[in-house]
């Protein structure tokens, strides 16, 4: 009967008989074959390297030195793809040199012509070979020119304005609007003559204090270029309070030989008055008066009445005496 052995045993022996034919061949013919595959990759490396080849590949280009008065108003290309032609290793060296280099191209080289400029197509060639190997050849350049529009402009101070609307709450009312700055530097384009401010962007503003800070956005607009974007704004309030004061009746384009007496003699006018002020404000600052006009060709006893003038730091004026009765005296000299 055949021993099979102990399993563990077989495994070492096969081990061990890979091992010695390994040892065989790292001491034999195994390092003279990866020379011989050394050499083989070397020489095929060389003379795919000494083909010529056609490739295409892409570099940034950026315009410098714009000046301040000239808009651009449509960006020209930021790359160039260069079909080029030569030696594999030619290829590769100036793949490798234009992977770090970036075109500049000063303005001051573009041709500049009513709104249209223009780099002449030579002097973009000329810049890309010096960046490439003297053997490679450039097949074309897309795109083989330069070229953007522009428009011409100007800086001016625009003053910035709100033009929404204002609500108030527990009678605050507001008094004036600041800006910091109030003036802002634009970038305005010479043929637009009729841009003269700049909105902020608020539609309206809740008053309901003395005095309220936002920094509020201005509106933008493709029509001017602004150095920036916000501005302090702030808004001054005054409270106000209610206030009757009672006023003389006087009457207004009389003729000298006639004379007016009302009945009551006085009459109500109710106003808003800021707090600060409310004790400043009289009947002094007030005329409510009777027309001549309104009752010469009457027959009617009562007399509609009018406010006559008022101070510009009231608001809300309004007569609780409507009409007076009224005798016109005549004078004889």
């Amino acid at each position: 009967m055949r021993d099979s052995g102990n399993p563990n045993s077989r495994f070492a022996d096969t081990l061990k008989r890979i091992g010695i034919s390994l040892l065989r061949l790292f001491r034999g013919d195994f390092p003279v074959f990866l020379l011989f595959l050394a050499i083989t990759f070397f020489f095929w490396w060389s003379q795919t390297m000494n083909q010529d080849y056609d490739t295409a590949f892409r570099i940034p280009v950026k315009v410098t030195g714009i000046p301040d008065n000239v808009r651009v108003l449509n960006n020209p290309s930021d790359h160039i793809t260069l079909s080029l032609n030569g030696k594999g290793t030619a290829l590769r060296k100036s793949a490798r040199r234009a992977s770090h280099h970036v075109v500049n191209v000063s303005n001051s080289l573009f041709n500049m012509n009513q709104g249209h400029a223009s780099l002449p197509t030579q002097w973009l060639r000329d810049s890309i070979s010096a960046i490439l190997h003297s053997s490679v050849s450039i097949r074309s350049i897309e795109p083989d020119s330069l070229v953007y529009h522009y428009a011409l402009q100007s800086n001016r101070m625009i003053p910035v304005v709100f033009d929404g609307t204002i609500e108030s709450q527990d009678q605050f009312y507001m008094e004036r609007i600041e800006f910091i700055p109030d003036s802002m530097n634009a970038q305005v384009l010479l043929s637009d003559t009729s841009f003269k401010e700049i909105a902020v962007d608020l539609e309206s503003i809740t008053v309901q204090s003395d005095t309220t800070v936002i920094m509020a956005r201005l509106k933008p607009s493709p029509r001017v270029i602004l150095d920036d974007d916000k501005v302090q704004m702030t808004v001054i309030s005054q409270q106000y309070t209610e206030k009757s004061i009672e006023v003389p009746v006087t009457g207004v384009n009389f003729p000298d030989s006639v004379s007016l007496k009302s009945f009551p003699s006085k009459a109500v006018v109710t106003v808003w008055v800021k707090m600060s002020e409310y004790d400043r404000i009289g009947s002094r600052d007030f005329q409510v008066v009777v027309d001549y006009n309104d009752i010469k060709v009457s027959d009617v006893s009562k007399a509609p009445l009018r406010i006559f003038s008022q101070p510009a730091n009231v608001r809300n004026v309004r007569l609780q005496t409507r009409t007076v009765d009224f005798l016109m005296e005549r004078h004889i000299y």
